[in-house]
């Protein structure tokens, strides 16, 4: 007879638990994971219940609602409840055996157990002071850094003593960050310590919605966690603790990841990275790749890092992955465990992808998406992902359209969001990562070179002044554009327009360092477009107004590398023109000296 035929009593319903008259350890109940190779990463509940009750039964909430009835003589009868809504969910009446819930999710239950006519147990879900266990599968990365945080709800929500289990690699990231919780491998855990365990993964094929209340394609994949732990569902960055939290190197950087797990996550459009890498660099920044392997693909199919970058592949300590992250200008790559990394160490985030929908990740305002093409199918819940197949295209496999979802996502696309960024993109000219133009009186008039704008810091600023400041970089990034093609005098109105509107924002709010900074770099880019007018003291009285605010920048925020870096490069500017126009003072001198000899 099959479980559901056992399955008998006046509560049967779709809530119905599954039943059978043998001890819970004779058929341990199968988890409903998205492949079984998920299934066997998560460690298994202990196998004898871990709370004792009176008269020899046992029960817990290590997987569901668990109870364990001993042979007495006596018939039992047990009543599962939902706590919080009142819900009856399973009653029955047997003389042995072990209950389980069909929900494996947090559920606030209430277990009653009567025999012979008296109510023997009432116990209410408690985990206040109580050790659980939250464990999550082994071999991800970008999931648990989304499901974290919502472990750490769950605890300030109980007040429980919480153990997380998850891969060796990733606990460094997180053990001296959260020094309350308990971090250990799936080995290491003790089954039988646990009065409550909650398993949170990607739960494909759980169709009768055991393991999750909810499709997780539906809600995103961090916020999956939310539901399954039953806590609050707004997104909220983990805590990341680094051992080294120094700068890897002292020039402004972006970094990269172009790898992925399928060519469906790939961005497939074949000029795209070249095109933004080539861009980054001619901006002036270093383009670092971070990528696990520089190669990387299955039969015919292989995919190599952009010519151009920097390569820090290799497989590294993730450490050391979030140090390059958190100190990058911006990170550029896919729906992949670094773009989450990225997230979570505050980086701005240029998300690449076709493949998901937006809401599958963390929010970020530089998603790059092209609704126009096929795409989504990952959230699609008719259509079931295969890890086995690195082409997976459901819709369009073996068709011209394959892949289209990020083939047709152009690189003009990811270099205007990069645009869109504050102090990132093509109107961020990095002049610490160039060589000083050769400043002799014969170049001046071609020199366009601008200064430094990286990582903007305004931030929490009203709407008004959000807009503002977006007026401003359109201003600078058109200044960039009319210097480019050589219309000075149309690159210094602009300059002088965006110029204007950072004073007002930096006057109103004179302890916002974002708005000083971003008004220190108008003065430079204007400073740039007078000395390629030949207008040298005008040049040198901007970029020494540029210099004044980050001197005092710098000695108000003594630890931020960037802002020493702004100083340094004015001192050097300023020092490079002043020796310009110590060799244009001495020619003319000489030439005086001549006429009148």
């Amino acid at each position: 007879m099959s479980e559901q035929a056992i399955c008998s009593g006046p509560a049967q319903d779709e809530d119905a638990s599954l039943i059978s008259n043998r001890p819970a350890q004779a058929k341990p109940e199968p988890d409903a994971s998205a492949t079984p190779a998920e299934r066997r990463r998560l460690p298994q509940p202990a196998k004898l219940l871990t709370q004792i009750g009176p008269m020899g039964l046992r029960f817990d909430f290590n997987d569901g609602a668990r109870v364990m009835l001993p042979e007495t003589g006596h018939p039992w009868h047990v009543r599962l409840s939902d706590f919080n809504t009142g819900n009856l969910l399973f009653e029955i009446d047997l003389r042995s055996g072990f209950v389980n819930s069909t929900k494996r999710y947090f559920v606030r239950f209430r277990l009653e157990v009567w025999t012979a006519g008296e109510r023997v147990l009432c116990h209410d879900y408690r985990a206040l002071d109580r050790d659980v266990l939250i464990q999550f599968p082994v071999g991800t990365l970008g999931d648990i850094i989304g499901w974290i945080s919502y472990a750490v709800k769950f605890k300030e929500l109980h007040d429980c003593r919480l153990t997380l289990a998850m891969g060796a690699a990733l606990i460094p990231l997180f053990r001296d960050a959260y020094p309350d919780i308990t971090f250990v491998t799936h080995e290491e855990v003790r089954p039988e310590r646990y009065y409550a365990t909650y398993s949170v993964a990607l739960f494909f094929d759980d169709s009768e919605f055991m393991h999750q209340p909810c499709d997780f394609r539906q809600v995103g994949l961090h916020r999956t966690a939310g539901y399954i732990l039953g806590v609050d569902l707004a997104e909220v960055r983990p805590r990341i603790a680094l051992a080294d939290d120094s700068r890897p190197i002292a020039d402004p950087y972006v970094c990269i990841a172009v790898q992925s797990t399928t060519q469906s996550k790939y961005w497939n459009n074949p000029d795209g990275w070249r095109d933004v890498v080539d861009d980054l660099k001619q901006t002036g920044y270093r383009v670092i790749c971070i990528d696990q392997k520089p190669v990387h693909g299955r039969d015919r199919i292989w995919n190599r890092i952009p010519q151009g970058v920097e390569d820090e592949t290799g497989d590294r300590p993730l450490q050391e992955r979030a140090r390059w992250l958190k100190h990058a200008a911006v990170f550029i790559g896919l729906s992949s465990g670094l773009s989450w990394l990225a997230w979570a160490v505050g980086t701005p985030v240029v998300l690449i992808s076709g493949f998901t929908h937006p809401s599958n990740e963390f929010t970020t305002p530089y998603r790059v998406i092209n609704y126009h093409a096929c795409n989504s199918c990952w959230n699609d819940v008719r259509l079931r992902f295969d890890h086995r197949d690195f082409l997976w295209c459901p819709r369009h496999k073996d068709t011209p359209r394959q892949f289209e979802c990020t083939r047709l996502i152009t690189s003009e696309q990811v270099k205007v969001t990069l645009r869109r960024i504050p102090g990132v993109g093509t109107e961020c000219a990095p002049a610490a990562a160039r060589n000083v133009h050769d400043l002799s009186p014969e170049t001046m008039p071609h020199s366009t070179s601008t200064g430094r704008v990286n990582g903007g810091m305004a931030t929490g600023v009203s709407v008004g002044d959000g807009e503002l400041m977006d007026r401003a970089r359109v201003h600078i990034a058109q200044g960039d554009r009319d210097a480019q093609r050589g219309d000075l005098v149309a690159a210094l109105s602009d300059y002088r327009e965006g110029l204007a509107i950072m004073r007002r924002l930096a006057e109103a709010d004179a302890g916002n360092a974002g708005f000083q900074r971003d008004l220190s770099v108008a003065q430079n880019r204007i400073g740039a477009a007078l000395l390629a007018q030949g207008d040298l003291q005008g040049a040198i009285d901007q970029h020494r107004a540029s210099l004044a605010i980050m001197e005092r920048l710098t000695a108000a925020n003594p630890n931020n590398i960037d802002f020493q870096r702004d100083l340094a490069w004015c001192s050097a500017r300023i020092a490079e023109l002043l020796k310009v126009q110590h060799r244009v003072a001495d020619t003319h001198a000489g030439e005086r000296t001549t006429h009148i000899a």
